[in-house]
């Protein structure tokens, strides 16, 4: 990639998405590598912004030491290499297109669209402007994660057999537009992502069919289930088990993992250990805590310089979607899906 002299000149597009607006791009202000150009507040309002990301748009600008515009274009005209999309989750590919066809890189925040066609259409625009754009999807950079996911690759378990996930959130509800699913996924479109991608990126396997079944027992104002539970199978034939308890507002790990396999099994243990495994004999992973934010937007950054390959790509956000999709479709319906 060609960067405008030799900094990566880099744009906000949004802040209502506040921890991905604020602590993402505060970060890439402190590389050597990037030149924070500007940040786009859409023309929300300040007390809009302060209740989405804890500051306004004019004081974090300042913060920050960049231009305040409050359209997308008076950001691309200012000539940025890559944007971070942190807007209202209905709206991301939205600005994630615009973006590409002004010629940038882009980094979504999660989830990046629920919808399959949105996802498309942006893999024809990305591919043909030969762009990247990182979907987001912070446990993909959790240090044990990872190291599960290399050891099933070399073989260790054998072949999965099984597989059961509990993602532990409390469900976002302190901004209007998050309590509307319409404009955000509600929790299951939230969290979804780590449900479904993490079987994928596990197993190696697609989703092949799903049966879920949902409650909500605590946060009636979202209007939508807060506790999610979905049994499934993979093309490789793995059975899987998907856990969304959100909840909840006390603390609790926030994944729980287990896998068994041919040859063995792999199981968080967040208590003591980052992972135990056992194929036969028992082996503990490190104690570590990883900085999922800051490794995810470097990572983009990365990208965008060509260092290193997306671990996340649209296709994979591609097949999320269509698993949040199937998820949803069977609690309506209370029928399995084929995906």
């Amino acid at each position: 990639m060609t960067t405008r002299g030799h900094k990566l000149r880099f744009g906000l597009i949004g802040f209502s998405q506040g921890f991905y607006a604020t602590t993402y791009t505060r970060h890439l202000a402190k590389l050597k590598e990037v030149e924070v150009v500007a940040c786009c507040d859409l023309g929300q309002s300040p007390e809009y912004v302060e209740e989405c990301a804890g500051t306004t748009a004019s004081r974090f600008c300042e913060e920050i030491g960049c231009r305040l515009v409050h359209q997308p274009e008076e950001l691309f005209e200012l000539g940025v290499d890559a944007v971070m999309v942190a807007c209202e989750v209905w709206e991301h590919a939205k600005y994630a297109d615009m973006a590409l066809r002004h010629g940038c890189h882009v980094f979504v925040g999660k989830p990046l669209s629920l919808e399959p066609d949105e996802i498309r259409s942006l893999m024809r625009t990305a591919e043909a402007g030969r762009r990247i754009v990182l979907p987001g999807n912070p446990l993909r950079y959790e240090g044990s994660i990872i190291s599960i996911a290399d050891r099933i690759r070399r073989g260790e378990i054998g072949r999965p057999t099984n597989l059961r996930l509990f993602i532990h959130h409390e469900a976002m509800i302190h901004q209007e537009w998050e309590r509307d699913p319409a404009r955000s996924g509600g929790p299951l479109g939230t969290f979804g992502v780590y449900l479904i991608d993490t079987v994928r990126w596990m197993t190696g396997d697609d989703l092949t069919e799903l049966y879920a079944a949902g409650g909500q027992y605590v946060f009636r104002q979202i209007g939508t289930w807060d506790t999610v539970q979905a049994m499934g199978k993979t093309s490789g034939g793995a059975l899987v088990q998907l856990n969304l308890v959100s909840s909840m507002d006390w603390d609790f790990p926030f994944y729980m993992l287990d896998i068994v396999g041919t040859k063995g099994v792999i199981r968080t243990d967040h208590d003591r250990f980052s992972y135990v495994m056992q194929n036969p004999k028992t082996e503990l992973g490190p104690i570590r805590y990883d900085p999922m934010g800051s490794l995810e937007i470097e990572h983009f950054l990365n990208c965008c310089l060509g260092r290193e390959e997306q671990c996340m790509t649209l296709e994979d956000m591609l097949h999320a979607a269509n698993g949040i999709k199937a998820m949803e479709q069977s609690i309506r319906t209370g029928q399995p899906v084929l995906l």
